[in-house]
């Protein structure tokens, strides 16, 4: 046996550290086999603790249930280490370098530690460190690490579960490639905290990192200048069906994907709240969107701060089907920019709270894709505010609008509009700022204004709405003659909205009655006889003219249905003549016209002429 094993059994038993000096420091992975299995006695509970040491041959720690721990600072392991389904009281690397560990089934009953700027570089199909289903009951800290694969996974850990925290931190370093994830944690369970900062994972060739599938009893923090890059369908940073008891909070990190999606949250669910803020850039190239949060399960609050979202091929976000249980709130100087689709994607979206996006807030989309935001089918349970600045800068409220930034608000539900965004803002982005009519944006309006008193406004409103009928969807009302009607039952009528216009329209009528009476009076139709003249009596010769007001008598008796002054007893029309058959014509339209004004207004008094188009 040589001088340095003798010492580091020495030094095991004593709770020591072994400190090896070139050219000394070469220590047989079989010796420490044998001290992990108690084959040279009693072992201090510091355990095997090795510096500077170069471990020779494989270390074949397989179904070892080791009596001690084992810590390597500034070792080199030339072979990977294999551990599966070994025990350990712990496991810590600190600094040096190591060809990989591949420990499928490991337990370690405290922390495994890979600290300090540890390389570990392989070129393992299946994972340079490799814990599959392995356990940790303390922390699996990686603080500093550099990991890599130039054939598969780097940190391969998919069915992991750890007691404590997952700690990647003060710069990490993790580059993977292939089909398979640089780091991969799909499925592990995680019954503390999984924080990032200062971490780099790459993958030119798949994912990044995927925790499909993972719980994590507490948050998971991605905060503090992180750096996630992957290529391919798959994703980059994938949360694929995870669960998050607490939080989620995305804080200055940069995540790129240039052939797919780069934050693939499906159907995701966090029982806190998701923090997509400061400094963060998520950047990809995917017909779903470079972030895609659809089916995603939020508990409380999802909140997008100062944040830089782009996809060159979709929508930037897509949270269809999203459930928020809280307030979905856009704010600061956040841009999401959409190169094909809505720069933000709410179909059938339900939020039990708020939807506020602040002006500052910018969606930008290419015009000839469609809207910049849908909100198709979804649902707001209290107040809602888009950014009107991004939809139509200026804030115009007229019916036309040359912007073309869009929404679409069919099927839309919410239950008020915020606090200092009036009806009228809201009532222009509707009419000018979607891409077809559709009633059921008008409706919404209206049941919110009425919920709150305000009948003015509500018929407002319901008459603009006929009017964007008329003017963005004709073919729905029938052919020409239709179309006319409609117009002219707008202008008379408000729709049925403006009873009041109609009795003016109607009184306007009797006057043109009364005129066309007074007008037959005073026009000759041969020697002697006028159109409207006293009818023949025993005091009335031929010819007699009827007085100013037997005239205006004769148009109102003719003119009103029902109403008569009894004025035809002495003064009537000439119907023998032409022309005065023509003012018999011309009496009978205006019967016409009074009917239809009367039904009109009786039916807006009685409310019975409120169609919603």
């Amino acid at each position: 046996m040589t001088d340095i094993e003798q010492r580091l059994i020495k030094a095991a038993r004593d709770g020591e550290w072994l400190e090896c000096d070139e050219p000394d420091n070469v220590v047989r992975a079989g010796l420490i086999r044998e001290l992990l299995l108690g084959r040279h006695g009693e072992l201090d509970p510091r355990g095997v603790r090795l510096d500077g040491a170069q471990v020779e041959d494989t270390l074949n720690l397989n179904r070892v249930q080791a009596v001690a721990g084992l810590t390597f600072k500034n070792c080199v392991i030339n072979e990977p280490i294999e551990a599966r389904s070994a025990g350990l009281p712990y496991l810590y690397f600190h600094g040096g370098s190591c060809a990989g560990i591949q420990a499928d089934g490991l337990k370690v009953d405290g922390d495994l530690f890979l600290r300090r700027g540890v390389r570990m570089s392989g070129d393992h199909r299946y994972g340079t460190v490799r814990l599959l289903g392995a356990h940790v009951s303390g922390d699996l800290d990686l603080e500093g690490a550099q990991i890599t694969n130039a054939s598969g996974s780097a940190l391969n850990a998919a069915g992991l579960e750890v007691g404590g925290q997952v700690l990647f931190r003060d710069g990490v370093r993790i580059i993977g490639h292939g089909d398979e994830s640089a780091v991969n944690l799909i499925g592990a369970r995680l019954r503390s905290n999984l924080d990032m900062s200062e971490t780099e994972i790459s993958n030119d060739t798949g994912p990044a990192m995927q925790v499909d599938n993972a719980g994590i009893d507490g948050d998971l923090s991605l905060i503090d200048g992180n750096r996630i890059t992957g290529r391919g369908d798959t994703g980059t940073l994938c949360l694929i069906n995870a669960r998050v008891s607490g939080h989620v909070e995305l804080t200055d990190t940069d995540i790129t994907n240039a052939a797919g999606i780069a934050l693939d949250a499906h159907g995701v669910q966090i029982s806190g709240s998701l923090f997509l803020r400061n400094k963060l850039s998520i950047a990809g190239h995917d017909d779903i969107g470079a972030v895609d949060l659809a089916n995603a399960r939020i508990g409380e609050i999802l909140e997008l701060a100062n944040t830089n979202i782009t996809n060159t091929g979709g929508p930037a976000v897509n949270a269809n089907r999203i459930r928020i249980g809280s307030v979905l709130a856009l704010f600061g100087r956040t841009q999401l920019n959409a190169g094909n689709g809505p720069s933000l994607s709410l179909v059938s979206a339900h939020i039990t709270g708020r939807l506020g996006c602040a002006d500052t807030v910018e969606l930008k989309a290419d015009p000839e894709s469609g809207p910049v935001l849908n909100l198709q089918d979804a649902t707001v349970g209290a107040s809602v505010r888009l950014p009107l600045e991004a939809l139509c800068p200026g804030l115009e409220r007229g019916a036309a609008c040359e912007r073309r930034r869009l929404v679409t608000l069919s099927d839309f539900t919410y239950a008020s509009l915020a606090p200092r965004w009036n009806w009228e803002q809201w009532l222009h982005v509707i009419r000018c700022h979607t891409p077809a009519y559709h009633a059921s944006a008008y409706q919404r309006l209206a049941a919110v204004e009425r919920a709150a008193g305000h009948d003015g406004t509500v018929r407002r409103v319901l008459m603009a709405q006929q009017t964007d009928l008329r003017r963005r969807s004709p073919q729905s009302l029938g052919g020409p003659l239709t179309r006319w009607f409609h117009w002219l039952w707008g202008v008379l009528a408000g729709y049925g909205y403006r009873a009041r216009r109609t009795a003016a329209a109607l009184l306007l009528v009797l006057v043109v009655a009364g005129a066309i009476g007074w007008w037959a009076g005073q026009v000759d139709t041969r020697p002697g006889h006028l159109a409207a003249e006293r009818v023949v009596s025993a005091t009335n010769a031929v010819g007699t003219p009827c007085s100013t007001v037997e005239l205006i008598g004769l148009g109102l008796d003719r003119g009103l249905p029902l109403a008569m002054t009894g004025m035809r007893a002495r003064c009537d029309l000439d119907s023998a003549s032409k022309k005065g058959q023509a003012f018999t014509a011309a009496i009978w339209l205006v019967q016409l016209a009074v009917w239809g004004l009367a039904t009109l207004a009786l039916a807006g008094y009685t409310n019975l002429v409120r169609k919603p188009g």
